[in-house]
């Protein structure tokens, strides 16, 4: 063999080693550190030997922090909802004492609070607020006119209704506020007249308060 194919062979054998070394690089790289690498027009070296641009990147980086917000929405959400089933629970308890009841009043077949029901639910609130372990539920009724199905949904909305008010006007933590609805099941007064009828469309709302544990 010549010298000249000596130093071919030589040459060839010396690329393929750079080659199988560089490679071996690569794969026991620790993770692309962020710095330009310079003539790469705009491009990086990921860390399994891919190339991507710096858009790719940025895209990267926006949504690895997107789901770090939302992996602390989720946990500041499940830290809510225990706190919820622990006042859940509180109303299956027998050693609780109604602080207060206040009831506010509905028109026909309506759900809306009126104003002049503001100052029961604004008492309900101040007590709340002076204790916080406090809880209060909402109890919806409704008067006789309709089917028994109709009403029990109509007294979950006025139920609801009241609790809102608590919770966007005195900004009552949602956990300590439950609801019921009876519908027409629980009436206070007859249904054979309005003014009978009229205090039956109501919600009564019952302050509790417990033992200590």
């Amino acid at each position: 063999m010549t010298s000249k194919n000596l130093l071919r062979g030589g040459m060839l054998l010396m690329l393929v080693s750079m080659v199988a070394i560089s490679g071996c690089t690569f794969r026991d790289a620790p993770p692309w550190d962020g710095d330009d690498w310079g003539h790469d027009g705009g491009k990086k070296m990921m860390s399994d030997g891919d190339w991507a641009d710096s858009d790719s990147l940025e895209a990267l980086r926006r949504r690895v922090a997107d789901l770090e917000r939302r992996t602390t929405a989720n946990e500041e959400l499940a830290q809510q909802a225990n706190m919820t089933a622990e006042k859940a629970l509180k109303c299956c308890r027998k050693d609780y004492t109604v602080l207060m009841t206040e009831e506010i009043f509905f028109d026909f077949n309506k759900f809306d609070i009126r104003s002049e029901d503001y100052a029961a639910l604004d008492r309900v609130a101040e007590k709340m607020k002076s204790d916080p372990d406090l809880i209060a539920e909402c109890k919806g009724h409704t008067d006789g006119v309709g089917a028994t199905d109709y009403n029990i949904v109509l007294g979950q909305k006025r139920a609801d209704a009241a609790r809102m008010y608590l919770v966007d006007k005195h900004n009552i933590a949602l956990g300590r506020l439950s609801i019921r609805t009876f519908g027409k099941d629980a009436p206070i007064a007859t249904n054979d007249s309005d003014e009978g009828r009229s205090k039956n469309r109501r919600v009564s709302i019952d302050v509790l308060g417990f033992a200590a544990e």
